[in-house]
Formats: structure tokens, sequence, C-alpha cells
């Protein structure tokens, strides 16, 4: 009785709350997320629902009739914080609550949330289809206004469109591309958010102006603000946008450049780097909204090697390979986009190192940064000064020191100006990264000088706050504020200074692990949906991984592994994940949960819970039916389909052998529901049936008819086949050579017999540059001939093949690289690999008991060989297709990007910005961003692909518009070699 009570003055509470804001809005919604209510407040509310539950959980009660806003605040903060498709959020709820949130809980919150729109005008459901899919749902994420799932996207989108120049005046003009820009993002969460354009028009308002009045309460306002400061990308991308709506430009008067630094080997330089300048938190965010870069990374030019701006433009560094002559323009954007003019344009212009054959040893004789004619160098520098580059290619130096009068001579008579004095004053700080005297706020900066105790002053005025012994030696110690400061003797002249500068220390996003999709599940796991996304603040190479999956009452299942470089994006078809995959299926029989834990050594580590993936239907072994989980309480008949007709159908009988069951409905849920049925007869079957999978005649057209297959029944076939759940092995290998198999028709279906027929004959040995670089090797006669034996074994060639990528990888790690110092020795050290592979087979075959070939010698041309790696950087970029892909110009922008860290929304912009309609027309485009979307995800995501209602007119309008799909399939090609991410069986 006491529980009823306080929950019923709590409804009264917010009841009055919600009529005082209700009088002020004329006829426009409330929400339920502007309850105004604190954390202690919340917790008190939920204390007092989940009490009222415990007696009555279904909702039959009169009491929630005259006490229900509690329930309906509690479920919209579960609303706010939900990060999902949909499926489980009831569960979510669940345990917030403590309630069974079965079917009638879930028509009952849906019936206290229509009364709360009839009485105070919360916000009631829009028509998108995942809010006709999701009728209950809806209503408390509805009235969460801005859940935090769309918030990155909300601030990253407002960014573009304001780096795009519209003018956050016309609301309507930025809505109208805002909704543009959202057609082409993975979730359509965003997408459905922005038809609500009454609401959107003013939280993008408020949004961009936060001390602006208007009709959303400010508390709502300020708590979403608060929210989007705790991401650091949300919280750049607003603030950019709030500058530019305010109309300070984002022109940058001066940009700094960049230098070139050599890292030095006992003293010899050894590698090339640019490094950033050191800049200020605020001048760093300026040249970020110059570059106007996507993603807001730069990259060395003709590399993958990418780097935050934020972290480059902090003293951050990026390798461009080993020492060679200076390139003229060795930074290049990060993102898809071929900018040749503009502000962008001049602000990496302006970035990009000068050229020096100067470079100043540094403290700890590690590095040596590039130095300029007119600045001073102290008595006792060491430099080195770059000469040439010889006949064979190999960098010419001499080492000059300012204690030698004759290196004095010839730096000044370069323009430098070399002190005649050692300095007497000291400063220790913490120094920021690439900078000389630039120290970080928040920790003293300490000052000494030899050989005399005068007292030293800050700026000429302000005594040191304390002294400090260290090494024998009295330091002063100093505290000044962010900006440019001088310390010198009280009785001393300008030739005593020191100068120095205080900046504030780089606001660089931690470490961090991330997995896609958001609300993964143990399917996404065992069908190679699950991506890892580790990102660092700074580029890391070699990096130690661990992935550990448990289970209540299962053995630990572990792979480990070592990632190239970091940022990096592990996918489900990579070594690491499917090794871990292997051994799962050894004993997933049963699993219910899983706990995934990765960690990257040393750096950071998450740990997320993987559920079983929650399907719409239930099927009814005993009726043959399936049975909706949801509350339609749908009962729906079978359709079949077998690997000798893979296309489902409705069949009378149950067909022997393994066979692919779902509901019979065109709907996602009935596509994700499938299950995959294998008979332990089979096992002993020859392994050939897969070769019988026949496919009916295809017809160039959206539906089938007669005896042929259009192009959606066999998409829907190729999702049903994919997303299926399976129980054992043998099935899940049936399942992918049925899926090879819809795919190859499918290509043939978009793309044309020419393109299908040049795909198929792809070795994806090119997977790798070291594959690629064998594969040419092969084919220029560098790893056989005359010289080298002639291996028939079938399994020792495989071992052969691998050794001889294991070798190469050794000696050229970077093909770019090697084709830059190549030289005699080099082509001599690669002969060395071959050599040392065909070493390992012949130990292999006598470890084997068998009797092997004799040592081999060989040698071959460094012309030939540079051919190869020629070849080899080549490979990857798939230019057999150049003649497929038009016009030249999409072909170009296609080929000349980077794919390893393109986000799938990325990928769509890519498409997007080298676009040609087939069929010019005024007015709409006939191919849009939804189209190009849903294209690319017939390749990389089909379960997102068929969460929109719309996906068969959208992927049939590429039937019209060859060109296109082909260069959306190229687009997801390149994105798999990139990722490694191909399909179970590759040589890779």
């Amino acid at each position: 009785m006491h529980i009823g009570i306080a929950l019923r003055d709590r409804h009264q509470a917010l009841a009055d709350h919600f009529a005082d804001l209700a009088g002020t809005r004329d006829q426009l919604p409330l929400f339920a997320i502007e309850h105004g209510l604190d954390e202690a407040a919340l917790e008190g509310l939920r204390t007092a629902v989940s009490g009222q539950l415990e007696a009555d959980p279904q909702l039959h009660g009169a009491a929630w009739s005259w006490s229900y806003l509690p329930l309906l605040v509690m479920a919209t903060e579960v609303g706010y914080r939900y990060r999902g498709t949909g499926t489980d959020f009831w569960p979510v709820l669940a345990q917030e609550l403590g309630v069974e949130a079965g079917s009638a809980f879930r028509s009952g919150l849906s019936r206290l949330f229509d009364l709360g729109h009839r009485n105070f005008r919360l916000a009631r459901p829009g028509d998108s289809p995942w809010e006709r899919h999701f009728p209950h749902i809806a209503w408390p994420i509805g009235n969460a206004l801005v859940p935090l799932e769309i918030q990155p996207q909300l601030t990253d989108a407002l960014r573009r469109s304001v780096r795009a120049g519209i003018s956050a005046e016309n609301l309507e003009g930025l809505l109208e591309h805002l909704k543009m820009l959202a057609a082409g993002h993975a979730s359509r969460r965003f997408e459905n958010w922005l038809q609500q354009e009454e609401i959107a028009a003013e939280v993008l308002r408020r949004l961009l102006a936060p001390d602006a009045e208007g009709w959303l309460s400010k508390g709502i306002l300020q708590r979403i603000d608060n929210d989007i400061r705790q991401d650091l990308s949300s919280h750049r991308a607003i603030s950019e946008a709030r500058k530019a709506a305010a109309r300070r430009s984002a022109r940058v008067t001066a940009i700094v450049p960049s230098q070139f630094v050599m890292t030095l080997v006992d003293s010899v330089p050894n590698q090339l780097l640019v490094r950033g300048p050191a800049l200020p938190s605020q001048s760093r965010d300026d040249v970020i909204a110059a570059l106007r870069i996507q993603g807001d990374r730069i990259r060395a030019a003709g590399s993958d090697k990418t780097i935050a701006l934020s972290s480059f433009l902090a003293g951050g560094e990026i390798g461009l390979g080993k020492v060679t002559e200076m390139p003229t323009d060795p930074l290049s954007r990060g993102d898809a986009a071929h900018v040749e003019q503009g502000l962008s344009y001049e602000a990496l212009e302006s970035l990009q190192p000068r050229q020096s054959a100067f470079f100043l040893i540094e403290r700890g004789e590690r590095t040596a940064r590039a130095i300029f004619p007119d600045e001073a160098l102290a008595a006792n520098a060491s430099i080195i000064q770059f000469l040439r580059i010889d006949h064979d290619g190999t960098p010419e130096f001499r080492w000059l020191e300012t204690s030698s009068g004759a290196d004095v001579e010839l730096l000044r008579r370069n323009g430098f100006k070399v002190s005649d004095k050692t300095p007497s004053l000291q400063l220790l700080g913490l120094l920021m990264s690439g900078a000389e005297n630039s120290f970080l706020r928040g920790v003293p900066v300490l000052a000494a000088q030899s050989l005399t105790d005068r007292k030293l002053l800050l700026d000429g005025v302000q005594p040191a706050s304390g002294t400090l012994r260290l090494q024998e030696d009295d330091w002063s110690v100093f505290e000044p504020d962010v900006g440019r400061h001088w310390v010198g003797p009280a009785d001393g002249d300008d030739r005593d200074r020191v100068e120095f500068e205080v900046v504030e220390p780089p606001d660089l996003e931690p470490a961090s692990i991330s997995i896609f999709p958001a609300n993964a599940n143990i399917s996404d796991l065992e069908a190679g949906r699950l991506e890892i996304i580790i990102t660092a603040p700074l580029n890391l190479e070699e990096v130690p991984v661990r992935l550990r999956l448990r289970s209540a009452g299962k053995p630990e299942v572990i792979s480990e592994g070592v990632i190239d470089r970091l940022p990096a994006r592990i996918t489900g078809h990579s070594p690491l994940i499917r090794a871990l995959r292997a051994q799962l299926a050894e004993a997933s029989a049963g699993l219910s949960h899983l706990r995934l834990t990765v960690d990257v050594h040393g750096l950071v580590q998450l740990t997320i819970s993987l559920p079983p993936m929650r399907r719409e239907f239930h099927h009814d072994t005993d009726l043959d039916q399936w049975i909706s989980t949801n509350e339609d309480g749908r009962v729906l008949p079978s359709m079949v389909a077998t690997l000798q007709s893979p296309i489902p159908r409705t069949s009378e009988s149950v067909p022997a052998g393994t066979r692919l069951i779902l509901p019979d409905a065109k709907d996602h849920g009935a596509l994700t529901s499938g299950l995959i049925i294998s008979e332990r007869s089979e096992f002993h079957i020859g392994m050939h049936e897969a070769d019988s999978i026949s496919i009916p005649a295809l017809l160039r057209e959206a539906s089938s008819r007669n005896n042929g297959v259009g192009l959606i029944d066999l998409a829907r076939a190729n999702v049903a086949w994919q997303l299926a759940q399976v129980s054992e092995q043998f099935g899940n290998w049936r399942r992918w050579s049925v899926v090879e198999s819809l795919e190859e028709r499918l290509i043939e279906l978009l793309c044309g017999v020419a393109w299908r027929k040049l795909e198929s004959g792809i070795d994806l040995s090119i997977l790798s540059q070291h594959g690629a670089l064998l594969r040419s090797a092969e084919a220029l006669g560098l790893v056989t001939g005359d010289d080298l034996p002639e291996i028939k074994s079938n399994s020792d060639q495989l071992f052969l093949r691998d050794r001889l990528i294991a070798r190469l990888r050794e000696t050229v790690p970077d093909i770019t690289d090697a084709l830059a110092r190549l030289d005699d020795e080099l082509a001599g050290d690669l002969d060395l690999a071959v050599i040392d592979a065909y070493e390992d087979l012949r130990r292999h075959v006598q470890a084997g008991g068998r009797e092997a070939f004799e040592e081999v010698d060989m040698a071959r041309s460094s012309t030939t060989w540079r051919k190869a790696l020629e070849q080899a950087r080549d490979i990857p970029l798939l230019p057999m297709f150049r003649h497929l892909i038009l016009p030249e110009p999409r072909w170009k922008a296609l080929m000349n990007t980077w794919y390893a860290e393109l986000t799938e929304d990325d990928l769509v912009d890519l498409l997007d910005s080298c676009h040609v309609d087939a069929f010019r027309r005024p007015g709409l485009r006939w191919l849009g961003r939804a189209e190009l979307r849903t294209m690319l995800q017939l390749w990389l995501s089909p379960r997102a692909m068929i969460e929109a209602d719309e996906w068969p007119g959208f992927l049939a309008k590429g039937l019209s518009d060859i060109q296109t799909s082909r260069a959306v399939r190229y687009v997801a090609l390149r994105r798999k070699l990139a990722l490694l991410d191909m399909p179970d069986g590759s040589p890779m």
C-alpha cells in the first residue's frame, strides 16, 4: 500500500511538470525524457516502479491508469540509453525494472504511453518502417527525443553539412542536406529520426546555438549537450559546427608546416618521418576544420599509413619508409575525397613539410629534425647534412658539429646563426612531442644556470615559486600560464634569456575497442559477421592481441595473434577470429551465452556479452509451422531450399539431404529465422555433391517469372542461406558452398558475364602484398627455373608457397619501401629468401623420412625483382577491372582510395562522390545514396540491408545501371581485400 501511494505521489508530481510544459507548447509534443529529474530522483522512481510491478507485473490493474507516468519515464530512460536494432530492447528493460517483459506487459506499456499522449501530448511514434515493425518499442525510444545511439551520427552530419557550406540559418536546407547524408548511413535510425522534421529542426537549431530560446526544455538540451561532450569525436564535431554557425571563420591565417624527421640508429639516418606541428588545442581544432577531411585522419602519400589529425597536430609522426630523397608532398588526405582547390586544398599545402639538407640531432640522439636558414643553433649542437643519392640509390651524409670552426663556417655560409658561447641556462619540464622548448601546462618548468647563482625571473618580473635540488644543481621552479614566456637573470640582457612556450596538453582520444555490429550475438560470431575495431591515439605496430571466449561450464577458448598496425579492424574471416570460431565449433552445442574478452596487450581491454540471436519465428517441428515470437502471434507455413534447388519454395514433402527451411513470408524477420538441417547419413556421401547446385535460368529483371529467377528472389535466397542457424560444421560447409554459387549469379546479373568471369579467376593469394609478390615472382621466373628443383607433390607445393611468402615478408616487410631502396644488395637478399624457402622445404621432406633434393643456389637480376615488386604493388588494386568501370574519373577515384580504415558510411560517401547516373535526366538522380547503400550492403552486410522495407526496390534499380553496379562491387572487393575479409577456405 505504501508503495502504491508513493508511486501515485510521484505520478502527480510528473503530471504537474508535464502540464506546465504543455501549457507553453500549443500543439507541439512533449517527451517523457523531459522529466527534469536528477539521478537520485530517478533511482527513487525506479524503486517505486519496481515495487508496483511486483504486485502487478502485467499492468492489468486499474492502479496503473492513474500512476503510469513513473513507468513511462523509466522505460524512456532505457530507450535513451538503448543501442540496438530493437530485438533485444525488452531484455534490457526487464533487467532494469526486474520484470518479465512478455507480450502482455508490452501491450500494456503501449496502452499507458497512449494514455500519456492523450492526457499530456507525449510524443507518439512516427510511421517509419522501423516504427511499424517495432510499434511497442517505438514509444519509449521516440520519447527519448535524441537517443545516445544517434548522437554521434547527428553531430558528424552537422559538421559535414557546415563543411559543405550549408548555412545554419537555413534550417530547411540544412535538414534536407542531413537527410541526404543519412540516406547513406548504415543505420536507419538516424534517417528515420530526421523524418520528424519539426522536432529535428528544433534540435538542430538548439544544438548549434545552445543559448538560444525554443520550445524544447533547456534541461533536456543541456543533458544531450553533456552526453555529447562525453564522446570526444562527437564533441569535436559539434564544436566545429557551432563555430561555423556563429560565423567564426574556419580559415587559419597561418598554418605551421610539418617537418621532416630522420630516425637514427647508431647516429646513422634510418627511417624518414613527417612530424606534425605541436599546436595548442584551439589551433588544432581550427586546422582540422580547415582541412575538412572525413574521419579527420591524414595519410602518408602512396601508403596505407594514417594518423589521427588530433595526434598529428600535437606533434605526432607518420612514417614514410627508409631515408631517400625528400618527397615534395608526402602528406595526403586520409579520406576518399580528391580535392585540388579551395580552402581545404590550401590548408593541406600549407601543412606539407619543407625540404632541407640539414637536420639537427635532437635530445637523446635518436632523431634529427629538419632545420632552415636563419635558425639559431647552440654552440654544442650536432647536425647531419644530406648530400646526395649515389648511383646505387644509397643516401650520403656529412656530420657537422658547431664546436668545429670549419663546420660553423659551412653552416653560416648556408644561412644558419651559430651561437658563440655555450648556453649557461637550462630548462626542464614535460616537453610537448615534436617541439623544442614547448612544455605542457600543469607541470612546473625548472630552470638552472651553470657557473653562476644569479636570481632568475619569469618574463623579467616573476620570481621562482621555489627551488629544487637535482643532480647537484639548484633548479628554480616556475609555474607559467599557457602562452609564450622567457626566463633569464634579473640583471642579464637579451642574450642571457631562454624563450619557451607553455601549451595545453593534447586532448587525444584514448585507445578503445568496439564491436560491430554493436548488438552482436553468437550467430554473428559463428557466421563471420562480427568485427573488432581497435583504435589508438598514435600509430602502433606489431601489437599482441588475445581473444578469449568463456561460457558457463565450458572450457575457455583462446586465440592469440599480432596486429601489424593500429588502428585496425579485425574481421570475422580474419585468421584471429577464424581460429576462435574453429575452436568454438567443436563445443558449440548448447551454448546459450558467451563472454568475449578482447585484450590488446598493455593498451586496452574490453569484455562484452554475446547472447544467442533472437529470431522472430520459432519452428514447431511436429507441425512444420513457424510461430512468431512477437506480439502478433503469426503462424506461417514453411518454405524449403536444398543444395540442388537453393531458391526457397513451398513444398508438400520434406526433401532429403541438407536443406534450408524458413517461414513463408518476405519480411526481414522471416529471412533471418531460417534453419539449416543436415542428416548424418550425408557425412559418408562423396564431397562432390556441392557441385550439383542448380539455379534456374537468370532473368535480368527484378521479379521471377515462368521458370526463370529474378534479382530479388536470388538476393533473398542468398540472405536466407547466409543468416540461417546451423547446428554443426558439416551443414555450415554446405551452406557456404551454396552462398558462393548464389553470389556468382548475383554478380552476373548486376555486373555482367565478363565481370563474373574476371572475378572468378582472381587468385586469392593477392589478399596480401606478399602473396601478390609471390604471384608476380612466379610469373617472372624468380622462384622457379632450371636451377631450382621441380616440386611435384601438391602438399609440398603448398608448404613451399607458405614458406616463400614468409621469407619474402621477412626480407621486404613493405613493398613500397623496398621499391624505393632496391639495389643489387637487396636483390641478393631476395634471392637468399627464395633459397631459404627451398631449404625449409628440403628439411621438411627429410623430417618426413623422404628423399630430398640437393641444396639449391640461384641468382636473379635486380631488374627482374623490380618488375615483380612493381606488379605486387599494383595487383591488389585489381587493375583487371579498369575497362569495365566507366567513366575513367570514377575508376581513378575508386582505384586510388585506401580502404582499410573506411567505414561502410565512408564507402557510400566515396561512391556518391564519383557517381554518374547511367541515364542523365533533369530532376532527381536515378540512383541516390539510399540505393548505393543497399547495393553495397548486398555484398558487405546483408542482414542490415533487409532491415529496410524498401530494399527490393532500391536493389532492383541497380539492374538498369551496370556501371554503378560494377563500381559498388569493386568497392566491396577492395574493402574485403584490405581487411583480409574473405570466406572461410580461402588460401589466406
